[in-house]
């Protein structure tokens, strides 16, 4: 009898061991389907009445970057600007610095790490549907829509989670049309305004510049797919090692603009008209707008850009020479507390004419100059300097004869020219043709960093004579 007892006691204790308990992790024998693609190795569980999905399988398998801190029980994942950390066995995690609360906290069991199905869909921007005969979890990415493949969803058919009906994705409203980084300030221009959210990231230090509502135009970002990165020169900066830009996949309806710092760095946000800036001062926040404490606006722009190369010859883009001599002025006028730069492009993009005008229009700029280069017949040569308005002459003018000087160039003098952005602007503007690509020996000086900066300085001194300076 003691013996018989004994047996029993004994089998109950391993059914004990052998079966899950509440709030212990139990495999549900549910499967995962990833845009139609059942997942290997994927099963889900269910922990405390909530369905749990494996984070690595599914980060992975979406092409996000995981890493797991064996001391601190936490995995990260990684998209674009996006990190996400999630601690075993903690009610919150954190998003992008920010924390959030889980209805379960993440498990590990047999070396992979589960998070709550709801956290997977919020944060991973994914949409969900629960079939609950097949006992089967569809994820969908972005492209990827569920439109009407699986069944009604049933609140609560899955333990612990009611999935919220996928809703039809907005088409955001807005377009970024320009991004640029100049004299430590970044330039975020849209074709309608924005209300920015901007937050202080750390670890490492970064500033979060988010635009809900807005997506990139055709010409900047435009060939981004969701959670692709578009990256900005900062090579002038003091204290920014990249300026990052993309669409977020946990907020597909938005744009993202990252500023990575080198160290803690204070800044100001600020708008002109629907340009955004953020100002950096490593020492103290600016208190002023573009064109502040009476300082006079000039803004620079480099003609052509990324997929438009402008003229081409003897191995020389315009658009690479362009931007050249436009970094040049830059670096030589910042120099002036009397001046406030704005440069419509400070590397590789391309912005469409109007949108240079509306840049120059929205900071109300004291002037505005467009920097060229010609092409023609092998044998043409010079420089020329062009204006549109009676206003603008005398600025086209006090620049030639500068520039004229630099170059060495046949005077091909000062000329009217119905160009566009220096037609649509209000201010005085000019277009400058400094030489010919077309021209072997006039191209092989615009290639030269020396010839560059004469230019620029030239363009530098004469932009300070008609202002004034």
């Amino acid at each position: 009898m003691k013996k018989y007892v004994l047996m029993t006691v004994m089998a109950v204790l391993m059914l004990m061991f052998l079966l899950p308990h509440t709030g212990q992790a139990a495999s549900s024998g549910t499967k995962i389907i990833l845009d139609n693609r059942e997942l290997a190795n994927a099963d889900a569980l269910t922990v405390s009445q909530s369905t749990m999905v494996p984070i690595r399988v599914v980060s992975e398998e979406l092409g996000y970057k995981v890493r797991w801190n064996q001391s601190a029980q936490q995995v990260s994942i990684v998209s674009g600007a996006d990190t996400v950390v999630l601690t075993i066995n903690q009610k919150t995690a954190t998003a992008n610095g920010a924390l959030v609360s889980l209805t379960q906290p993440a498990v590990a069991q047999n070396e992979t790490t589960y998070v709550p199905l709801r956290f997977v869909s919020s944060q991973l921007g994914l949409q969900v549907k629960w079939e609950n005969a097949a006992k089967t979890v569809h994820l969908f990415t972005q492209g990827n829509p569920a439109g009407g493949q699986i069944g009604a969803t049933t609140p609560g058919t899955t333990p612990g989670d009611s999935m919220t009906p996928v809703t039809t994705p907005v088409t955001p409203s807005a377009e970024v049309k320009a991004i640029s980084f100049s004299d430590n300030r970044l330039l975020i221009s849209t074709d309608k305004a924005v209300t920015a959210k901007d937050s202080v990231l750390t670890g490492p230090n970064r500033i979060l510049i988010e635009l809900p509502n807005t997506r990139f135009g055709s010409a900047i970002g435009g060939n981004l797919a969701v959670g692709e990165t578009g990256t900005l020169s900062s090579v002038n900066a003091e204290n920014v090692s990249q300026i990052r830009y993309f669409v977020p996949k946990s907020s597909p309806n938005s744009v993202q603009v990252v500023i990575d710092l080198k160290s803690a760095n204070t800044y100001k946000l600020s708008t002109e008209g629907t340009s955004l800036f953020v100002a950096l001062d490593k020492a103290a926040a600016p208190t002023t707008n573009v064109g502040g404490n009476g300082k006079k606006v000039i803004v620079i722009d480099a003609g052509h850009g990324d997929h438009d190369p402008g003229a081409v010859g003897n191995s020389l883009r315009e658009k690479d020479a362009n931007l050249g001599i436009a970094l040049k002025v830059e670096a030589i006028l910042k120099k002036n507390p009397k001046v406030d730069l704005v440069m419509t492009r400070s590397d590789d993009t391309f912005l469409e004419l109007k949108e240079r005008v509306r840049v120059a229009q929205n900071v109300n700029a004291d002037v505005f100059i467009s920097i060229h280069n010609n092409s023609g017949s092998s044998a043409a040569s010079g420089t020329e300097t062009y204006y549109q308005r009676a206003n603008s002459k005398t600025l086209a003018t006090t620049l030639h004869k500068y520039i004229l000087e630099a170059t060495g160039f046949k005077d091909r003098k000062v000329q009217y020219g119905n160009f566009h952005v220096i037609r649509e602007t209000t201010m005085p503007a000019a277009l400058l043709e400094i030489g010919f690509v077309s021209n072997a020996a006039e191209a092989a000086q615009l290639k030269t960093d020396a010839f560059q900066q004469r230019v620029a300085e030239a363009i530098a001194k004469g932009l300070l004579e008609y202002l004034g300076l």
